[in-house]
């Protein structure tokens, strides 16, 4: 998805901020990894920007998607815990929430090749269109995970996961409400990735949520440091509200309309397909997120 050299040079920026960062602050986020905003450096314009990724994203049908926020994202060596089971639904008092349409979606790009060893994402199929016990769990990001032991449920594995291991400059789109984790780090080299909060269908979205979504963007403007030239570009995909609508506060735990379903039949084994070879892998499931190639 994303050039190599594109890739090389985010990735030598990302690590450098990530290695900057105060003790203090890296202790707050030591399960999720640094907590950077992309927002804040210019130089992540091209990631936010990507071509290739607006043509993915109008070819699923969404040629009007606008851009929200964005973190670099990562993981220390030898020492980053997983992160915590959570889901990043935040408008789950909205009707639009239980609805297939996907009111927000992640771009994750991975600035190096991710495996189980290296802290690669992993997720619960099918759950966010589905109640699961996971989501009995605290709310993501709140002060209880923050401060949660090793032993915590949160940080457990669950049969139900299904790990998404991608090669450097693959991007995996996925759907907000999805319940999803990361392994932890324990290797030598961290593990940065660049996730990009998307609205893919912004057009169609309540003036409400217009205002929910955009509100802040418009009300913190033009970040400090950007040129005219990156602003103008930046200004172009970015989701922004200043009209008369309050835009009230986020709601990040479903309610009853979010309901335990039957799981799907398993797929057959492949060996019972004529067509394919026994040996050869099986795609990631299209319920809960897609990796995209390089």
């Amino acid at each position: 998805m994303a050039p190599c050299e594109l890739i090389d040079r985010v990735r030598a920026f990302a690590d450098g901020a990530a290695d900057g960062l105060p003790d203090a602050q890296k202790e707050r986020t030591r399960f999720q990894g640094s907590m950077i905003q992309v927002t804040e450096h210019e130089e992540m314009l091209p990631l936010i920007v990507l071509p290739a990724a607006r043509e993915v994203l109008a070819g699923m049908g969404y040629p009007g998607a606008r851009f929200m926020s964005g973190y670099i994202i990562s993981k220390p060596p030898l020492e980053a815990p997983p992160l915590f089971w959570h889901q990043d639904g935040i408008v789950w008092d909205d009707p639009t929430s239980y609805t297939d349409e996907p009111v927000q979606v992640f771009l994750m790009y991975y600035l190096i090749d991710t495996n189980r060893q290296n802290g690669c994402l992993r997720v619960i199929p099918g759950s966010h269109r589905r109640r699961h016990r996971l989501h009995g769990l605290p709310p993501a990001h709140g002060e209880e995970l923050a401060g949660a032991e090793e032993h915590h449920p949160a940080l457990q594995p669950d049969p139900d996961e299904v790990d998404v291991p991608v090669r450097a400059g693959d991007v995996v789109i996925g759907d907000a409400r999805l319940l999803h984790s990361a392994h932890a780090n324990v290797t030598g080299r961290r593990r940065t990735v660049v996730t990009l909060w998307f609205l893919p269908t912004w057009p169609d979205l309540s003036e409400h949520l217009h205002a929910f979504y955009g509100s802040r963007n418009a009300r913190e403007g033009r970040p400090a440091g950007w040129s005219d030239a990156g602003w103008r570009a930046l200004r172009g995909v970015l989701a922004w509200y200043d009209g008369p609508v309050d835009p009230g506060k986020s709601t990040r735990i479903p309610d009853a309309r979010l309901a335990y379903a039957p799981k799907p039949s398993p797929p057959a084994p492949l060996s019972a397909h004529p067509h394919l070879p026994a040996s050869e892998s099986v795609g990631f499931p299209a319920d809960a997120a897609s990796p995209t190639d390089s």
